[in-house]
């Protein structure tokens, strides 16, 4: 599989969060860097994000996922552990020609994230096509 490389533009942007526990909040970072404006749809949150919602950083909607929830949404990431919400986010998101990315689920993806390495200006996205996230990351903390 190729993929294209694309560094994306998220300031203002809405990007709901499917996810409220260690997988969302792995994605919870990058996401505030670039300055997206994050939906985080769950029942419920753990501690990290619930002091982001407290900081007024995301907004967190109380409740199971609905293909609704993605109206207005520029991307979309399926965070939960269960893989049936991960695949009903994606395709949901597929049926509206959203870009999703279920984390850790590569049958149900648009895009995924690479290691990235950043210094400075200078930001690097490193990729092994999803086959050894782990490498990547190695990789990037050497660099």
């Amino acid at each position: 599989m190729n993929l294209f490389p694309l560094f994306v533009k998220l300031e203002g942007r809405r990007v709901v969060v499917v996810g409220g526990g260690e997988i969302a909040t792995r994605k919870m970072e990058g996401l505030l860097q670039a300055g997206a404006n994050i939906v985080v749809v769950s029942p419920a949150l753990n501690a990290q994000l619930t002091a982001l919602v407290r900081e007024n950083k995301i907004v967190w909607r109380e409740k199971d996922f609905s293909a609704e929830d993605l109206q207005d949404a520029f991307l979309v990431i399926a965070a939960t552990s269960v893989p049936s919400v991960n695949e009903a986010v994606y395709r949901a998101a597929d049926a509206r020609g959203l870009l999703c990315n279920a984390v850790d689920d590569i049958e149900n993806f648009h895009f995924y994230y690479g290691a990235v390495v950043q210094r400075g200006d200078l930001q690097i996205a490193i990729s092994t096509n999803g086959k050894s996230p782990a490498l990547a990351q190695r990789f990037a903390q050497r660099a």
